[in-house]
């Protein structure tokens, strides 16, 4: 029998943080209530978690990066999935 309840692939994106080009691991998760959020990790270490608001903007429900820094996460995530 298949196994519906799959898991969403994580993937690497490349960003400049703080000032120097980091591969930031993102592992796509979903809340008990379905809605879609990312965890993002650099060297094993978690920095953030953000997810996409209904209008579009990014909020990090997790974390201490600037906004501008959640901003381009977000936008190399949204990148990534089209």
């Amino acid at each position: 029998m298949e196994n519906l309840d799959i898991q969403p692939e994580n993937f690497d994106i490349n960003i400049s943080l703080n000032g120097s080009m980091k591969t930031i691991q993102v592992e796509p998760e979903e809340t008990t209530d379905g809605a879609e959020y990312f965890k993002c990790n650099v060297e094993g270490k978690n920095i953030t978690q953000i997810r996409q608001e209904k209008d579009g903007s990014w909020e990090q429900i997790w974390g201490d990066l600037s906004n501008i820094d959640v901003v381009n996460i977000g936008k190399a995530i949204a990148a990534y999935k089209r």
